[in-house]
């Protein structure tokens, strides 16, 4: 139920003050009016990148921004909507009938990030109207994310299934562990793609992202568990040496996403080719790095030019490049 609370007799708080509705007490949610100027200094798109400029850079679309500024604000008008905000802050303190907002507050843009972003080409400091979620784990950010964002539009492959690895679903172990076992590759020191893989899309300069690998894996976790039952560990260890024999057709080129072997749709194209070699191998043990490789140096090249690849597009053309290599493989 939405209530006013007013409370009289009660010292002023330091902080942003600024008049409040309470929609609900547990968790706590309230609904604000504050400037958008104050909001860029106390907001964040992403939780886990440290500078909140360049996140908010990475995610938006800059034009879009300055089409709002333009109409909206500096129109001097009052955007329909409001902005939906996250924080771990417990609770606000109360003066009369206004909040206190610490100085150290940060806020998770859950839903408004262009709307916010806007701000910065308006000479006009707007007031937005903000929904803020209060007393929310990380985990919890991620799972009110999905709830808002992906019903209402497409959210990007990669962020999605670093939420999945986060919000863990229940109902879909493959998802879980693909998403996990993408993170143990881009995280492991030994991995061929050691901090190399955009985990939520928002890294521009950064070729391979988790949206391509994990859909891959997820069905390699699927139809491998059927005939190995391989532990989490067993799982990483394979795609590890699967990799390294990868990187090891091409070293020089490892990184360059002109290179044969490390382009997205090759990649995706090779993990199906490893599900086949996984479901006929008598055990994983005997998949070592230096048998998948003499496994993949069957596959010529050529198969791979530029134009055969650029041609590949989305789901048919991989499926025509996996169907290639893997009758090399399997001659």
């Amino acid at each position: 139920m939405l209530q006013l609370v007013i409370k009289e007799n009660v010292p002023k708080t330091t902080g942003k003050m600024a008049p409040a509705l309470q929609l609900q007490t547990s968790p706590p949610v309230y609904v604000i009016v504050i400037s958008g100027r104050w909001l860029l200094k106390h907001t964040t798109p992403s939780w886990r990148i440290k500078d909140p400029i360049k996140g908010f850079q990475r995610i938006v679309n800059e034009d879009r921004a300055k089409q709002i500024a333009h109409t909206v604000l500096d129109r001097q008008r009052a955007f329909p909507n409001a902005i939906t905000l996250a924080t771990d802050l417990k609770d606000f303190n109360w003066s009369g009938c206004e909040i206190a907002i610490p100085e150290k507050a940060r806020f998770l843009v859950v839903d408004g990030q262009h709307r916010l972003w806007a701000q910065t080409f308006s000479a006009i400091d707007g007031q937005y109207a903000c929904i803020i979620h209060l007393n929310k784990t990380e985990q919890e950010m991620a799972e009110l994310f999905l709830e808002i964002n992906d019903n209402q539009r497409r959210v990007p492959s990669s962020l999605r299934w670093d939420l999945v690895r986060l919000v863990r679903p229940a109902g879909d172990e493959a998802a879980v562990t693909a998403a996990e076992l993408v993170f143990e590759l881009s995280t492991r020191k030994e991995s061929p793609f050691y901090i190399s893989i955009d985990l939520t899309g928002e890294q521009k300069d950064v070729s391979i992202k988790q949206g391509s690998l994990a859909p891959e894996i997820k069905t390699l976790v699927g139809r491998v568990k059927k005939v190995h039952d391989p532990t989490f560990e067993e799982y990483a260890s394979l795609l590890i040496r699967f990799f390294s024999a990868v990187r090891s057709l091409n070293p020089d080129g490892w990184g360059d996403p002109t290179s044969t072997y490390y382009k997205a749709r090759v990649l995706r194209a090779l993990i199906r080719v490893l599900v086949d070699i996984v479901v006929n191998a008598k055990s994983l043990d005997r998949l070592t790095a230096p048998i998948l490789l003499s496994k993949l140096q069957k596959i010529d090249p050529t198969t791979l030019s530029e134009e055969r690849v650029r041609a590949a597009q989305g789901a048919a053309g991989v499926t025509d490049l996996y169907q290639e290599m893997k009758n090399q493989v399997f001659a």
